[in-house]
């Protein structure tokens, strides 16, 4: 259905509808992930110790966010099959109870990190001469997760109804909010003190409340094709069931993902903090890299999802079907350039010759394998907007731990710090081939239905 000049993803060209979803999630990635690269570069003006305290920070902070992402995708799936089904009313209670759910599950973990951050990070192999950094950094974005879970959460509920360009617009004013607040708070200017890694942390926290402002904004303002119904609101546990029925293994991926980036870091850190940082740097430019399939799989999921209500399944495999060829095309693309030019990309970052010439050696071994990782997360968010969540679960599950991971280990003694990176691509490679096999065999088909 059209509305509110929203493509009607039931009808019409299909790759035209891929190319209009797909462009302004896209771009929205490109300025959420600008949060971590404008952090990176700014931090890296410290020293190379503050890169890696940020740098052993980020698989932590993925592990929670993992919620955030996770629980998001349940809900987007849910309002998408929703309002692909005409289900309007039904949509705008399941949007209130996610955000309600969010709020609840955001205080908790907030909590949860407070506490445990200092053990955590010992564990994971944090030494004396980062810690402080690495604790103010990460304490006070646990102290903003009630805002990044009810941003995060708001947009899913406006993507799942078939609009990502307003989260575009959302995301792109955050990032200009992290732009200005960034240098300010980590270098200090006037009465503002220089903060340093904690200023880093604290200007996230307060771009995610302005998010927060515009999305409650664009709920009460009626433009929205789909608004939570506060009225007479209580918590509806057959909506929350299924919200967590994507969202829970959806999560379980995301965290496992988490789990296995935190496993390689320990494997990292034997080598040293300008180890970590040159993982903190490569890991940076992978996740701007590999942008196009984070938002087109976002894309492919709200597609999917309302082709699927409306009982469109032919249309809904051929989403998947194009969408992966397209992706792959254009991904091994950004892979050639980025090993054209990986020493000035990663100069960017830092100047120490060794930092750079180790996160060189990153991109070389993982660049030519982004493709992989690419339809992997196609094929994923395909299967939850089908309301089949296990199988990006499952496929990731064996490209980390059955095959990447044993990897990285064995070769280590060989290959030394390359064996981890080596690892990581094995995992995409034999993930993806787990997750195609599993969608030629295991993926809803149905009659042709306006395709």
């Amino acid at each position: 259905m059209q509305t509110r000049n929203h493509p009607d993803l039931l009808t019409g060209s299909i790759n035209k509808n891929i190319i209009h979803m797909s462009l302004p999630m896209i771009v929205a990635m490109l300025f959420q992930t600008g949060f971590s690269v404008i952090d990176m570069i700014f931090v890296g003006m410290v020293s190379p110790e503050a890169i890696a305290a940020v740098s052993i920070v980020f698989p932590v902070m993925f592990f929670f966010v993992s919620f955030v992402m996770g629980i998001g995708t349940g809900l987007s799936s849910f309002v998408a099959r929703s309002f692909g089904a005409g289900e309007i009313e039904k949509a705008g209670r399941i949007a209130a109870n996610g955000l309600a759910f969010g709020i609840v599950l955001s205080l908790l973990l907030a909590a949860l990190g407070v506490m445990f951050a200092r053990p955590l990070f010992v564990l994971l192999g944090a030494g004396p001469e980062i810690m402080a950094s690495v604790l103010d950094y990460c304490r006070v974005i646990f102290v903003g997760f009630i805002f990044i879970f009810f941003g995060a959460f708001g947009n899913s509920i406006i993507r799942g109804a078939g609009d990502t360009r307003t989260p575009m617009k959302f995301l792109l004013i955050q990032t200009f909010v992290n732009l200005v607040l960034d240098p300010l708070f980590i270098f200090g200017l006037g009465p503002v003190p220089a903060m340093g890694v904690l200023g880093a942390g604290l200007a996230m926290v307060v771009s995610r409340v302005v998010l927060v402002v515009l999305v409650f904004r664009h709920f009460i303002s009626g433009k929205s094709n789909v608004v939570p119904v506060v009225k007479n609101f209580r918590f509806d546990l057959s909506l929350i069931k299924e919200i967590l029925h994507i969202g829970i293994p959806s999560t379980i991926t995301f965290m496992s993902s988490s789990i296995g980036l935190m496993l390689f870091m320990k494997l990292v850190s034997g080598y040293g903090p300008l180890a970590i940082a040159a993982f903190g740097i490569g890991g940076r430019v992978e996740n701007i890299a590999i942008l196009p399939a984070l938002g087109m799989s976002g894309a492919i999921l709200t597609i999917v999802g309302q082709n699927f209500g409306a009982d469109k399944l032919d249309r809904a495999q051929k989403t998947i079907r194009n969408s992966m060829l397209m992706l792959a095309l254009f991904m091994l693309s950004v892979a050639g350039v980025s090993l054209l030019f990986a020493e000035p990309i990663v100069s960017i970052f830092t100047q120490d010759a060794e930092v750079v010439a180790l996160s060189i050696g990153f991109l070389y071994i993982r660049a030519p394998f982004w493709a992989f990782m690419g339809v992997r997360m196609i094929i994923g968010a395909g299967f939850n907007g089908v309301g089949n969540p296990k199988v990006g679960l499952l496929t990731l599950l064996f490209g980390l731990f059955v095959v990447g991971l044993p990897a990285a280990v064995y070769l280590q003694a060989s290959l030394c710090l390359n064996a981890v990176w080596l690892g990581l691509s094995l995992a995409n490679l034999s993930g993806t081939m787990a997750a195609y096999g599993t969608y030629l065999w295991r993926f809803p088909r149905g009659e042709a239905h306006g395709a």
